[in-house]
Protein backbone atom coordinates (compact mmCIF):
# COMPACT_ATOMS: atom_id res chain seq x y z
CA UNK A 1 0.00 0.00 0.00
CA UNK A 2 1.44 3.26 -1.36
CA UNK A 3 -0.12 6.50 0.42
CA UNK A 4 0.93 10.18 -0.60
CA UNK A 5 3.34 11.80 1.41
CA UNK A 6 0.71 14.72 2.48
CA UNK A 7 -1.81 12.22 3.07
CA UNK A 8 0.35 10.29 5.11
CA UNK A 9 1.71 13.64 7.48
CA UNK A 10 -2.10 14.67 7.70
CA UNK A 11 -2.28 13.30 11.16
CA UNK A 12 0.27 14.32 12.30
CA UNK A 13 -0.12 17.63 11.49
CA UNK A 14 -3.55 17.79 12.88
CA UNK A 15 -1.81 16.06 15.99
CA UNK A 16 0.78 19.26 16.32
CA UNK A 17 -1.74 21.65 15.17
CA UNK A 18 -3.62 20.67 18.44
CA UNK A 19 -1.26 20.53 21.03
CA UNK A 20 -0.55 24.07 20.07
CA UNK A 21 -3.76 25.13 20.92
CA UNK A 22 -2.69 27.49 24.15
CA UNK A 23 -2.98 26.90 27.55
CA UNK A 24 -6.12 25.66 29.07
CA UNK A 25 -9.09 27.75 30.55
CA UNK A 26 -8.45 27.75 34.30
CA UNK A 27 -11.32 26.01 36.03
CA UNK A 28 -14.14 28.56 37.63
CA UNK A 29 -16.40 27.98 40.82
CA UNK A 30 -19.16 29.84 41.37
CA UNK A 31 -17.81 32.54 42.89
CA UNK A 32 -15.19 33.35 40.09
CA UNK A 33 -18.17 32.93 37.61
CA UNK A 34 -20.16 35.52 39.42
CA UNK A 35 -16.74 37.94 39.99
CA UNK A 36 -16.23 37.65 36.48
CA UNK A 37 -20.03 38.27 35.77
CA UNK A 38 -20.13 41.53 37.60
CA UNK A 39 -17.09 42.75 35.72
CA UNK A 40 -18.46 42.06 32.14
CA UNK A 41 -21.86 43.69 33.68
CA UNK A 42 -20.19 47.19 34.15
CA UNK A 43 -17.78 46.85 30.59
CA UNK A 44 -20.85 48.40 28.60
CA UNK A 45 -20.47 51.56 30.33
CA UNK A 46 -17.01 52.05 30.48
CA UNK A 47 -16.84 51.13 26.52
CA UNK A 48 -19.49 53.59 25.97
CA UNK A 49 -17.21 56.40 27.78
CA UNK A 50 -14.22 55.03 26.36
CA UNK A 51 -15.60 55.87 22.77
CA UNK A 52 -16.51 59.24 23.76
CA UNK A 53 -13.55 60.32 25.58
CA UNK A 54 -10.79 58.95 23.28
CA UNK A 55 -12.96 60.81 20.58
CA UNK A 56 -14.07 57.51 18.61
CA UNK A 57 -17.63 59.28 19.03
CA UNK A 58 -19.02 62.79 19.50
CA UNK A 59 -19.60 63.30 23.41
CA UNK A 60 -22.93 63.70 24.48
CA UNK A 61 -22.77 65.13 28.17
CA UNK A 62 -25.96 63.47 29.35
CA UNK A 63 -25.00 60.55 28.16
CA UNK A 64 -21.81 60.03 29.31
CA UNK A 65 -23.43 61.48 32.86
CA UNK A 66 -25.59 58.53 32.77
CA UNK A 67 -22.89 56.21 32.19
CA UNK A 68 -20.48 56.87 34.55
CA UNK A 69 -23.46 56.86 37.03
CA UNK A 70 -24.04 53.31 36.23
CA UNK A 71 -20.47 52.41 35.98
CA UNK A 72 -19.88 54.07 39.31
CA UNK A 73 -22.84 52.30 40.69
CA UNK A 74 -22.05 48.50 39.88
CA UNK A 75 -17.80 49.41 40.48
CA UNK A 76 -18.21 47.62 43.99
CA UNK A 77 -20.52 44.69 43.05
CA UNK A 78 -17.14 42.52 42.04
CA UNK A 79 -15.59 42.90 44.94
CA UNK A 80 -17.80 40.91 46.81
CA UNK A 81 -17.35 37.81 45.17
CA UNK A 82 -13.47 37.51 45.54
CA UNK A 83 -13.29 35.15 48.35
CA UNK A 84 -10.90 32.22 47.13
CA UNK A 85 -13.00 29.41 46.02
CA UNK A 86 -11.73 25.82 46.05
CA UNK A 87 -13.43 25.19 42.68
CA UNK A 88 -11.37 26.98 41.09
CA UNK A 89 -10.33 31.26 40.75
CA UNK A 90 -10.58 31.00 36.55
CA UNK A 91 -7.69 34.25 36.07
CA UNK A 92 -7.69 35.25 39.37
CA UNK A 93 -3.65 34.82 40.57
CA UNK A 94 -3.55 33.71 44.14
CA UNK A 95 -1.50 36.72 45.50
CA UNK A 96 -4.41 38.16 45.68
CA UNK A 97 -5.23 36.21 48.77
CA UNK A 98 -1.84 35.65 49.72
CA UNK A 99 -1.19 39.86 49.53
CA UNK A 100 -4.60 41.15 50.79
CA UNK A 101 -3.64 44.66 51.88
CA UNK A 102 -1.84 45.08 48.54
CA UNK A 103 -4.98 43.55 46.41
CA UNK A 104 -7.06 45.84 48.76
CA UNK A 105 -4.80 48.90 47.94
CA UNK A 106 -5.37 48.39 44.29
CA UNK A 107 -8.95 48.38 44.55
CA UNK A 108 -9.46 50.95 46.47
CA UNK A 109 -7.06 53.08 43.79
CA UNK A 110 -9.58 52.00 41.11
CA UNK A 111 -12.76 52.82 43.25
CA UNK A 112 -11.13 56.32 43.96
CA UNK A 113 -10.51 56.86 40.05
CA UNK A 114 -14.49 55.89 39.49
CA UNK A 115 -15.63 57.78 41.53
CA UNK A 116 -13.46 60.92 40.38
CA UNK A 117 -14.39 59.83 36.69
CA UNK A 118 -17.99 60.30 37.92
CA UNK A 119 -17.98 63.50 39.14
CA UNK A 120 -15.79 65.03 36.53
CA UNK A 121 -18.26 63.63 34.41
CA UNK A 122 -21.59 65.37 36.26
CA UNK A 123 -19.38 68.14 36.05
CA UNK A 124 -18.79 67.95 32.06
CA UNK A 125 -15.55 68.97 31.04
CA UNK A 126 -14.44 66.68 28.54
CA UNK A 127 -10.33 66.96 29.06
CA UNK A 128 -11.15 66.20 33.03
CA UNK A 129 -12.98 63.73 31.98
CA UNK A 130 -10.40 62.25 29.32
CA UNK A 131 -7.91 62.75 32.42
CA UNK A 132 -9.98 60.82 34.73
CA UNK A 133 -11.21 58.16 32.65
CA UNK A 134 -7.47 57.43 31.29
CA UNK A 135 -6.54 57.31 35.58
CA UNK A 136 -9.81 54.82 35.49
CA UNK A 137 -8.66 52.57 33.03
CA UNK A 138 -4.69 53.09 34.45
CA UNK A 139 -6.31 52.00 37.63
CA UNK A 140 -7.84 48.97 35.59
CA UNK A 141 -4.70 47.63 34.18
CA UNK A 142 -2.48 48.18 37.10
CA UNK A 143 -4.57 45.43 38.91
CA UNK A 144 -4.76 42.79 35.80
CA UNK A 145 -0.88 43.11 35.58
CA UNK A 146 -0.59 41.94 39.07
CA UNK A 147 -3.62 39.82 39.67
CA UNK A 148 -4.79 38.78 36.57
CA UNK A 149 -3.58 35.85 34.73
CA UNK A 150 -2.82 36.07 30.92
CA UNK A 151 -4.41 34.59 28.14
Amino acid sequence: MNIPLPAALFPALLLLLAACGGQPEEPKGEASRNRTAAFKEMMPEFAQMGKAAKGDEAYDPAAFRAAAAVFAAKAQDPFAHFQNDPEGNGRALPQIWQQPAAFAHERDSFLAAVAELNAEAQKGDLQKIRAAYEKTDAACQSCHTAYRRPR
